[in-house]
Protein backbone atom coordinates (compact mmCIF):
# COMPACT_ATOMS: atom_id res chain seq x y z
CA UNK A 1 0.00 0.00 0.00
CA UNK A 2 0.87 3.71 -0.57
CA UNK A 3 0.12 6.43 1.70
CA UNK A 4 0.34 9.97 0.54
CA UNK A 5 0.74 12.68 3.36
CA UNK A 6 0.51 16.24 2.69
CA UNK A 7 1.30 18.38 5.63
CA UNK A 8 -0.11 21.98 5.75
CA UNK A 9 -0.91 25.39 7.93
CA UNK A 10 -2.85 27.77 6.66
CA UNK A 11 -2.79 27.59 3.32
CA UNK A 12 -6.73 26.71 2.75
CA UNK A 13 -6.20 28.50 -0.83
CA UNK A 14 -3.68 26.16 -2.02
CA UNK A 15 -4.67 22.89 -0.81
CA UNK A 16 -7.31 21.97 -3.27
CA UNK A 17 -5.09 21.93 -6.26
CA UNK A 18 -2.16 19.70 -3.77
CA UNK A 19 -5.07 17.37 -3.34
CA UNK A 20 -6.20 17.07 -6.67
CA UNK A 21 -2.68 16.55 -8.31
CA UNK A 22 -2.52 13.68 -6.25
CA UNK A 23 -6.47 11.82 -6.24
CA UNK A 24 -6.21 12.80 -10.27
CA UNK A 25 -3.70 9.53 -10.84
CA UNK A 26 -5.75 7.07 -8.54
CA UNK A 27 -7.67 4.12 -9.72
CA UNK A 28 -10.63 3.88 -7.44
CA UNK A 29 -9.24 0.23 -7.68
CA UNK A 30 -5.62 0.96 -5.98
CA UNK A 31 -4.28 0.60 -2.42
CA UNK A 32 -3.51 4.36 -1.80
CA UNK A 33 -4.41 6.43 0.46
CA UNK A 34 -4.54 10.41 1.17
CA UNK A 35 -3.73 11.68 4.31
CA UNK A 36 -3.94 15.73 5.28
CA UNK A 37 -2.42 17.24 8.26
CA UNK A 38 -3.10 20.88 9.47
CA UNK A 39 -3.39 22.97 12.47
CA UNK A 40 -6.18 25.29 11.28
CA UNK A 41 -9.72 25.02 11.01
CA UNK A 42 -9.69 26.72 6.98
CA UNK A 43 -7.23 23.97 5.47
CA UNK A 44 -8.86 21.24 7.14
CA UNK A 45 -12.52 22.17 5.88
CA UNK A 46 -11.06 23.31 2.19
CA UNK A 47 -9.49 19.92 2.71
CA UNK A 48 -12.46 18.00 4.14
CA UNK A 49 -14.65 18.77 0.22
CA UNK A 50 -12.84 15.59 -0.93
CA UNK A 51 -14.94 13.54 1.59
CA UNK A 52 -13.80 10.07 1.97
CA UNK A 53 -11.39 10.14 -0.48
CA UNK A 54 -8.72 11.83 2.16
CA UNK A 55 -8.48 11.03 5.85
CA UNK A 56 -7.81 14.77 7.96
CA UNK A 57 -5.76 14.85 10.83
CA UNK A 58 -5.43 17.91 12.99
CA UNK A 59 -2.08 18.54 14.19
CA UNK A 60 -1.04 20.32 17.39
CA UNK A 61 0.17 22.82 15.12
CA UNK A 62 3.60 22.16 16.74
CA UNK A 63 5.82 22.50 13.55
CA UNK A 64 5.95 20.01 10.27
CA UNK A 65 8.14 17.34 12.07
CA UNK A 66 5.46 16.90 14.62
CA UNK A 67 2.92 16.68 11.91
CA UNK A 68 4.57 14.79 10.20
CA UNK A 69 5.26 12.40 12.80
CA UNK A 70 1.22 11.97 13.86
CA UNK A 71 0.90 11.26 9.96
CA UNK A 72 3.52 8.65 9.39
CA UNK A 73 2.13 6.98 13.01
CA UNK A 74 -1.20 6.50 11.07
CA UNK A 75 0.09 5.60 7.35
CA UNK A 76 -0.64 2.25 6.45
CA UNK A 77 1.17 2.11 3.30
CA UNK A 78 4.85 0.70 3.22
CA UNK A 79 5.81 3.37 0.99
CA UNK A 80 4.98 6.95 1.55
CA UNK A 81 5.07 9.90 -0.72
CA UNK A 82 5.33 13.18 1.33
CA UNK A 83 4.67 16.80 0.26
CA UNK A 84 2.99 20.20 0.98
CA UNK A 85 0.02 21.59 0.76
CA UNK A 86 1.30 24.61 -1.49
CA UNK A 87 2.74 22.78 -3.86
CA UNK A 88 1.41 20.20 -7.29
CA UNK A 89 2.64 17.22 -8.45
CA UNK A 90 2.70 16.11 -12.36
CA UNK A 91 0.57 13.61 -13.51
CA UNK A 92 2.59 10.94 -13.57
CA UNK A 93 4.74 11.48 -10.36
CA UNK A 94 3.27 8.81 -8.09
CA UNK A 95 4.17 6.38 -10.98
CA UNK A 96 7.53 7.55 -11.65
CA UNK A 97 8.29 7.59 -7.54
CA UNK A 98 7.26 4.27 -6.89
CA UNK A 99 8.54 2.09 -9.16
CA UNK A 100 12.39 3.39 -8.10
CA UNK A 101 11.54 1.12 -4.93
CA UNK A 102 12.09 -2.21 -7.55
CA UNK A 103 15.41 -1.73 -6.37
CA UNK A 104 15.59 -2.91 -2.97
CA UNK A 105 18.27 -0.49 -1.77
CA UNK A 106 16.44 2.51 -2.77
CA UNK A 107 14.96 3.99 0.52
CA UNK A 108 14.06 7.34 -0.79
CA UNK A 109 12.98 9.00 -3.97
CA UNK A 110 13.63 12.48 -4.64
CA UNK A 111 11.14 14.17 -7.33
CA UNK A 112 11.94 17.28 -9.66
CA UNK A 113 11.35 20.70 -8.10
CA UNK A 114 9.94 22.95 -11.15
CA UNK A 115 9.43 26.87 -10.29
CA UNK A 116 5.90 27.80 -11.07
CA UNK A 117 7.09 31.67 -11.13
CA UNK A 118 6.91 34.06 -13.97
CA UNK A 119 10.60 33.96 -15.83
CA UNK A 120 9.93 37.89 -16.60
CA UNK A 121 10.48 39.01 -12.99
CA UNK A 122 14.04 39.13 -10.84
CA UNK A 123 12.36 36.66 -8.61
CA UNK A 124 11.19 34.19 -10.72
CA UNK A 125 14.62 34.53 -12.58
CA UNK A 126 15.96 33.41 -9.61
CA UNK A 127 13.57 30.58 -8.46
CA UNK A 128 14.53 29.37 -12.31
CA UNK A 129 17.93 29.44 -12.04
CA UNK A 130 18.16 27.61 -8.31
CA UNK A 131 15.37 24.94 -9.86
CA UNK A 132 17.52 24.50 -12.86
CA UNK A 133 20.74 24.60 -10.34
CA UNK A 134 19.62 21.60 -8.07
CA UNK A 135 18.18 19.94 -11.08
CA UNK A 136 21.47 19.91 -13.14
CA UNK A 137 23.47 18.98 -9.53
CA UNK A 138 21.41 16.11 -8.82
CA UNK A 139 22.00 14.66 -12.17
CA UNK A 140 25.52 14.74 -11.70
CA UNK A 141 25.32 13.31 -8.88
CA UNK A 142 22.82 10.59 -10.35
CA UNK A 143 25.10 9.93 -12.86
CA UNK A 144 28.37 9.31 -10.12
CA UNK A 145 26.46 7.10 -8.27
CA UNK A 146 26.24 9.24 -5.39
CA UNK A 147 23.51 9.68 -2.62
CA UNK A 148 21.03 12.60 -2.98
CA UNK A 149 19.36 14.60 -0.76
CA UNK A 150 15.62 14.73 -1.34
CA UNK A 151 13.64 17.64 -1.83
CA UNK A 152 10.70 18.23 0.74
CA UNK A 153 8.34 19.46 -1.62
CA UNK A 154 7.51 16.04 -2.92
CA UNK A 155 9.80 12.72 -2.04
CA UNK A 156 8.85 8.95 -1.28
CA UNK A 157 10.45 6.72 1.00
CA UNK A 158 10.27 3.44 2.61
CA UNK A 159 7.97 3.42 6.06
CA UNK A 160 10.51 1.20 7.71
CA UNK A 161 13.37 3.11 7.78
CA UNK A 162 11.99 6.11 9.54
CA UNK A 163 12.06 6.53 13.06
CA UNK A 164 10.60 9.68 14.89
CA UNK A 165 11.35 13.35 13.26
CA UNK A 166 12.85 15.66 16.12
CA UNK A 167 10.79 18.45 16.87
CA UNK A 168 13.51 21.17 15.89
CA UNK A 169 14.71 19.72 12.82
CA UNK A 170 14.55 23.02 9.91
CA UNK A 171 14.18 20.22 7.18
CA UNK A 172 13.24 17.05 7.31
CA UNK A 173 13.95 16.10 3.67
CA UNK A 174 17.70 16.52 4.25
CA UNK A 175 17.48 14.96 7.91
CA UNK A 176 15.28 11.83 6.70
CA UNK A 177 17.33 11.35 3.38
CA UNK A 178 20.52 11.30 6.01
CA UNK A 179 18.49 8.89 8.09
CA UNK A 180 18.39 6.74 5.18
CA UNK A 181 21.71 6.46 3.72
CA UNK A 182 22.92 6.30 7.81
CA UNK A 183 20.75 2.68 7.58
CA UNK A 184 22.65 1.34 4.42
CA UNK A 185 20.22 2.49 1.61
CA UNK A 186 20.12 4.84 -1.55
CA UNK A 187 18.57 8.24 -2.16
CA UNK A 188 18.14 8.85 -5.70
CA UNK A 189 16.42 11.40 -8.05
CA UNK A 190 13.63 10.37 -10.40
CA UNK A 191 13.44 14.16 -12.53
CA UNK A 192 9.95 12.36 -14.55
CA UNK A 193 8.21 13.23 -11.10
CA UNK A 194 7.68 17.00 -11.31
CA UNK A 195 6.27 19.10 -8.65
CA UNK A 196 5.27 22.65 -9.08
CA UNK A 197 6.79 25.12 -6.59
CA UNK A 198 5.76 29.28 -6.08
CA UNK A 199 8.74 31.08 -4.80
CA UNK A 200 9.38 34.19 -3.08
CA UNK A 201 8.02 37.34 -4.77
CA UNK A 202 10.18 39.78 -2.61
CA UNK A 203 13.79 40.35 -1.06
CA UNK A 204 12.28 39.90 2.71
CA UNK A 205 10.79 36.49 1.85
CA UNK A 206 13.82 35.29 -0.10
CA UNK A 207 15.95 35.85 2.74
CA UNK A 208 13.80 34.17 5.53
CA UNK A 209 13.48 30.91 3.10
CA UNK A 210 17.57 30.90 1.82
CA UNK A 211 18.44 31.38 5.74
CA UNK A 212 16.70 28.30 6.81
CA UNK A 213 17.47 25.88 3.83
CA UNK A 214 21.23 27.41 4.09
CA UNK A 215 21.37 26.92 8.20
CA UNK A 216 19.80 23.56 8.08
CA UNK A 217 23.02 22.11 6.88
CA UNK A 218 24.75 23.00 10.48
CA UNK A 219 22.06 22.11 12.37
CA UNK A 220 22.47 18.41 10.01
CA UNK A 221 25.60 17.71 12.17
CA UNK A 222 24.13 17.25 15.43
CA UNK A 223 22.55 14.39 13.94
CA UNK A 224 25.17 13.03 11.27
CA UNK A 225 28.45 13.11 11.10
CA UNK A 226 28.57 13.44 7.23
CA UNK A 227 30.32 16.39 4.78
CA UNK A 228 27.74 18.68 3.58
CA UNK A 229 26.25 18.75 0.22
CA UNK A 230 25.97 22.17 -0.47
CA UNK A 231 28.42 25.22 0.35
CA UNK A 232 29.05 28.96 -0.92
CA UNK A 233 31.75 27.05 -3.28
CA UNK A 234 29.34 24.35 -4.55
CA UNK A 235 26.63 27.26 -4.79
CA UNK A 236 29.71 29.10 -6.64
CA UNK A 237 30.00 26.43 -9.55
CA UNK A 238 26.12 25.87 -9.87
CA UNK A 239 25.84 29.09 -10.47
CA UNK A 240 27.96 29.36 -13.21
CA UNK A 241 26.13 26.07 -14.57
CA UNK A 242 23.40 28.34 -15.36
CA UNK A 243 24.56 31.34 -16.66
CA UNK A 244 23.14 30.26 -19.74
CA UNK A 245 20.71 31.33 -18.97
CA UNK A 246 21.25 34.47 -18.85
CA UNK A 247 20.14 36.42 -22.35
CA UNK A 248 19.85 40.21 -21.66
CA UNK A 249 21.57 42.78 -19.71
CA UNK A 250 18.83 43.00 -17.51
CA UNK A 251 18.90 38.91 -16.69
CA UNK A 252 22.96 39.45 -16.23
CA UNK A 253 21.78 42.72 -13.63
CA UNK A 254 19.87 39.72 -11.90
CA UNK A 255 22.45 37.45 -11.77
CA UNK A 256 24.82 39.52 -10.31
CA UNK A 257 22.60 40.94 -7.87
CA UNK A 258 21.40 36.82 -7.07
CA UNK A 259 25.37 35.89 -6.88
CA UNK A 260 25.73 38.91 -4.04
CA UNK A 261 22.56 37.53 -2.07
CA UNK A 262 23.82 34.28 -1.90
CA UNK A 263 27.01 34.53 -0.66
CA UNK A 264 25.21 37.11 2.03
CA UNK A 265 23.22 34.24 2.95
CA UNK A 266 26.22 31.74 3.97
CA UNK A 267 27.96 34.43 5.26
CA UNK A 268 24.92 35.12 7.69
CA UNK A 269 24.27 32.13 8.86
CA UNK A 270 28.11 31.40 9.43
CA UNK A 271 28.01 33.92 11.94
CA UNK A 272 24.58 33.45 13.04
CA UNK A 273 24.78 29.51 13.53
CA UNK A 274 28.53 28.60 13.42
CA UNK A 275 30.36 31.67 15.40
CA UNK A 276 27.82 32.90 17.30
CA UNK A 277 25.66 29.73 18.32
CA UNK A 278 22.42 30.78 17.73
CA UNK A 279 19.51 28.99 18.53
CA UNK A 280 17.89 27.43 15.45
CA UNK A 281 14.32 27.42 16.61
CA UNK A 282 13.71 31.00 15.63
CA UNK A 283 15.05 30.02 12.09
CA UNK A 284 12.09 28.45 10.36
CA UNK A 285 9.80 31.33 9.61
CA UNK A 286 6.50 31.46 7.72
CA UNK A 287 6.48 32.96 3.81
CA UNK A 288 4.04 34.07 3.04
CA UNK A 289 4.34 35.27 -0.75
CA UNK A 290 4.76 31.66 -1.59
CA UNK A 291 1.17 30.96 -0.63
Amino acid sequence: MISIIITSFKEEKTIGRAIGSFLSQIDSQEKIEVIITAPDDKTLKAASRYGKRVTLLRDGGKGKPSALNLAIRRAKGEILILSDGDVYVSHNAIKELVKEFKDKQVGGVSARVVSANSKDKMFGYWAHLSTQGFHNLRIRQSRAGKNIDCSGYCYAVRKKLLSRIPADILADDAYISRLINHKGYRTVYQPLAQVYVKYPVNLRDWIKQKKRTTAKFYQLNKYFKVSKTRSLGGEVLSGLNTIFMTHSLREIAWFVFLAMMRAYIWFRVFFDYRLWKRDFKNTWQRVESTK
